[in-house]
Parts: structure tokens; C-alpha cells; sequence
């Protein structure tokens, strides 16, 4: 063996006998990178270290400062570099000192831009969005919006977006139910915005322009109209007119007399009510004619029936309550033309003979509701209490015999006194058929004096419909009949032509 081969043996027993010594003590000195991590994320490790440490932590003047005590800590300390800055609290969070924070990063916010509020608890202003914003006419195509989603509808805006659906319901709720608790409203803030006007807008390019111009030009400006004013209605007309082939029954003892027979009747009413605020006052004008053919007189061909000119008026000012008012009603009734007995001269009934006038002060109650399940059923009442009230009967005429009407002979009026009780009962089953029922309950304490109307309507058309009447009255102050004592009826079954205005 050569020189160089022995030189090259013996140097590398030596670099394998002696590298181990040297790399041991080199990766002694650099910390295992498992290690090092378990160090810095060990939470308690750490809070134990600072607690056996004997000088407090305080803050750190100075970064360049900090950085250089980081750099001369001793090794036997394993922490991370913020704990050499700042304290740490028993649970482990950093405590930050109040000098770091900036009091100019504040600047330019406002209150608004750091206030949380819920919407569902500021003043209520009026902002005119009444209508929902998903109004449709149609039915949705599809009930499930979110179907085919990827991402649960709970991880995306969907709930927010439910609230803010429910917000405006709320609102536009408490606008209509409450309008008159609403005292603010966004078109009378100053601070809003003004909306553009229409010479406010840039017109912007159009290049067709020159081609589609003409050589004439025309304004296509508005024009200026002059502006009404509209008053609101307080009087309210309205009036029902029918004309009716009929089929009537009268009593022997009907205080107006009258005999069953098919004949003609012709009907009127016309009503003016006034509304204003708290006061309220209705009229009520009718007139019932019915003229029939007499088989049976010889002296006449035709005959009047049922005769009927009434007046009915009621005054009142709303009370403690909104059904109730204080009324003051007055029911004037006649007729127009005379009727006389049959074969025979003698006058029965005239204009004035008899007239019946009732009035009295009391409290009205008023009751008007919608059926929320059939449509077009209504219920209407109007009852009046009159506790003090007066009953007036006249005979204008001569020749009409007044004991008939329970006026004592020699005299042409009687009048007393006593409380009165009226109602009027409206009841639509639906569009076509309605129900009015009228009741008039007098009592001086001695007599008593009681009329009720009863009227079915069923209309076939808008023109033509059939009316059922039955009118049933009672008066202990006339003579009994031997039959019907005092108990007086008369029956109208009729059809024909309708029409209401």
C-alpha cells in the first residue's frame, strides 16, 4: 500500500470517531420544532412560568426596548414574544395597555355609525310603503323558494331577510290599525333628501335623434289644468223605487180597511242622512200606493189598498260609546187619497184622517257588521229607547167617524204620553236576498199601541224581484173586532220591477 492510500484511511476513522461528540453537542443547542411549538401553545406551562417568576411584568417602553430584553432572556424561559410586552390575565388572555389605543381612529364616526338598534322599537314615522313589496295577483308557481339550494337557507341572508319582512308587516300593520296614533311622517322631515325635478335630469346623447327629428316641432308639454278642490260629502242620498203586480189579504178589522185582492202596487223611498263627526241626522221618505180592482163594488171600479205617506227622522250626537248616541226621532204618518166602504159613500180614511205623529227623546243604538265568512251578508240594526215620548193622533176630516181610530166622538185628536220603543232590523243572507223587519212598541201605562213590518225581498235580476210584506199591528184603543179583537193584519205577496240609487 502507498503512502497516500494509508494517509486517506486513517483521516476518516478520525471524522467518524469524532462527529458524533460534535453533532451531539451542536443539535443539543437548537430546540426540537415539536417542541418549541408545544412551548408556545401550552397555555397553562406558561402561566405557571410567570407566576414562579419573582419581578413583576410591567410595560414595555419601547418597542426597539422590548425587542432587545426578548433577545437577552434567558434561555431556560421558553414563551412567545408577546408575553415579554404585556401581562397576562388567569384565564390566559393578553392584557393590552390602554396607551395603545388610538383615540384618532374615532375620528370622522358618528353616533349612528356605533349605535345597534332594532327597528321594531323607534318612533313610529309614516313612511307611505302600505302595499307589501311581494304583492301578486297570481298564486305563487312554486311553494318551496329555496329548493335545489347547495347551501342550507339558515348559513345564508334568509333569516335576516325574514326579519325584515316581518319589520315592514309590522309597521304597515300598525298603520292601518292605529293610523290616529301615528304622529310623524318622512314627508314632513326637512332633513330628508328633495327628490330630482324633471328639469334636474341630464338628458343624456341619443344619436337617432337628428334622424327621427321633424321639421315642426310640437310641445308635448301638459297642459295646465286648472285644480279642484274636493270637498268632503257629508249628506248621503239614496232611494229605492219598485212598481209591482201584487197579491193582498186584509183583516175585516185593518184600521184603513181594504179588500184581498190581486192589484198593483207602487212603492217609494228616498233617504238623506248627514255625517259629521259626532252628529248625525237621517230622514226616511216613503210613499206606498196600491190600487186594486172592486169585482165586488158597484159604485167603483177600483179601489185604493194600502195608502202610505210617512216622514221618519231622527236627530243624535254620538255618546260613550261608538254604537251609542243621544237621538232625538220623530215618525210623522198619513195617507193621500180618501177610501171609502165598499158599495157605500161613506168616507173611510182621508188625507189628515187620520194622521199619526209619535216622538221621543232617548238613546239609539246603531249596529252595523260584515259577515267575515259569506260574502255579501250584512247585519244591520238601528234601536231606539225613548223613555220620554208622545203619541198624537189628528183627524183632519169631518166625515171620517174619529172612534174608529180611538178618539173619543165630539173630539178630532187625542195625545198621551209614555216611552216608545223602535227598531229597524236589515238582514242580507246574500246579494239577492234581504230581510227588513220594523217594529214600533208605544205604551202610555194604559194602552198600548205596537206595529211591525215585515219585508222579504229576493231579487231575480238588478230589475226584477219578488217581495213578500206582511205588516202586523196591535191597538187596545179602537173597538175589538169579534174575530180578530185587536190584533190587525194585512198580507202583500207581490212581482215586478226594482230599482235602487
Amino acid at each position: 500500500m502507498s503512502n497516500n492510500t494509508i494517509m486517506k484511511q486513517i483521516g476518516l476513522f478520525l471524522i467518524f470517531w469524532v462527529a458524533p461528540f460534535i453533532l451531539s453537542k451542536t443539535v443539543a443547542q437548537v430546540p426540537d420544532s415539536l417542541e418549541l411549538f408545544e412551548n408556545i401553545t401550552d397555555i397553562e406551562k406558561l402561566i405557571q412560568q410567570r407566576g414562579d417568576q419573582s419581578s413583576p411584568l410591567g410595560i414595555a417602553p419601547a418597542v426597539s426596548q422590548q425587542k432587545n430584553i426578548y433577545k437577552k432572556s434567558s434561555a431556560a424561559t421558553v414563551g412567545v414574544p408577546l408575553d415579554s410586552l404585556y401581562h397576562r390575565k388567569a384565564n390566559g388572555t393578553l392584557q393590552l395597555p390602554d396607551n395603545l389605543y388610538d383615540p384618532g381612529s374615532l375620528s370622522g364616526l358618528t353616533l349612528r355609525d356605533t349605535l345597534f338598534y332594532n327597528p321594531l322599537f323607534l318612533p313610529m314615522i309614516f313612511t307611505g310603503k302600505m302595499l307589501p313589496p311581494d304583492l301578486s295577483f297570481y298564486p305563487p308557481k312554486e311553494s318551496n323558494l329555496y329548493k335545489g339550494l347547495l347551501v342550507p337557507q339558515e348559513k345564508t341572508f334568509a333569516p335576516d331577510l325574514r326579519h325584515a319582512t316581518f319589520i315592514n308587516k309590522t309597521r304597515r300593520d300598525f298603520y292601518m290599525e292605529y293610523p290616529d296614533r301615528v304622529k310623524l311622517s318622512v314627508f314632513h322631515l326637512d332633513s330628508l333628501p328633495s327628490s330630482s325635478k324633471d328639469n334636474d335630469v341630464i338628458e343624456t346623447f341619443n344619436p337617432f335623434r337628428e334622424l327621427i327629428s321633424t321639421e315642426t316641432s310640437y310641445s308635448l308639454n301638459a297642459p295646465q289644468v286648472e285644480g279642484v278642490e274636493i270637498k268632503r260629502k257629508y249628506w248621503i242620498n239614496s232611494g229605492e223605487h219598485s212598481l209591482q203586480l201584487s197579491q193582498s189579504y186584509f183583516s175585516p178589522n185593518w184600521h184603513k180597511g181594504g179588500t184581498s185582492n190581486v192589484n198593483i202596487i207602487n212603492n217609494h223611498i228616498i233617504r238623506m242622512n248627514y255625517r259629521k263627526e259626532r252628529i248625525r241626522f237621517n230622514n226616511t221618505f216613503e210613499w206606498r200606493l196600491s190600487v186594486f180592482t172592486a169585482p165586488d163594488d158597484s159604485i167603483r171600479k177600483f179601489r185604493i189598498g194600502e195608502d202610505l205617506l210617512r216622514y221618519y227622522g231622527d236627530f243624535g250626537v254620538d255618546a260613550f260609546n261608538k254604537h251609542w248616541s243621544y237621538s232625538v226621532n220623530l215618525d210623522v204618518k198619513s195617507q193621500l187619497f180618501n177610501n171609502y166602504l165598499t158599495n157605500s159613500n161613506e168616507l173611510r180614511s182621508a188625507f189628515l184622517a187620520p194622521l199619526y205623529v209619535n216622538g221621543g227623546i232617548g238613546l239609539k243604538y246603531n249596529l252595523d257588521k260584515r259577515s267575515e265568512q259569506v260574502r255579501h251578508r250584512r247585519t244591520r240594526l238601528d234601536l231606539h229607547l225613548a223613555p220620554i215620548s208622545f203619541n198624537f193622533r189628528y183627524i183632519g176630516n169631518d166625515k171620517v167617524n174619529v172612534t174608529r181610530y180611538g178618539i173619543e166622538e165630539g173630539k178630532t185628536h187625542t195625545i198621551d204620553f209614555g216611552s216608545t220603543v223602535t227598531a229597524n232590523f236589515i238582514y242580507d243572507f246574500n246579494r239577492y236576498i234581504t230581510w227588513n223587519s220594523q217594529l214600533k212598541y208605544f205604551t202610555s201605562y194604559e194602552k198600548v199601541e205596537a206595529e211591525l213590518e215585515n219585508t222579504l225581498n229576493m231579487a231575480l235580476t238588478n230589475a226584477f224581484s219578488t217581495r213578500f210584506y206582511l205588516n202586523l199591528r196591535f191597538d187596545d184603543s179602537v173597538p175589538p173586532d169579534p174575530k180578530y179583537h185587536f190584533l190587525q193584519v194585512t198580507e202583500l205577496l207581490s212581482f215586478g220591477l226594482n230599482y235602487k240609487w
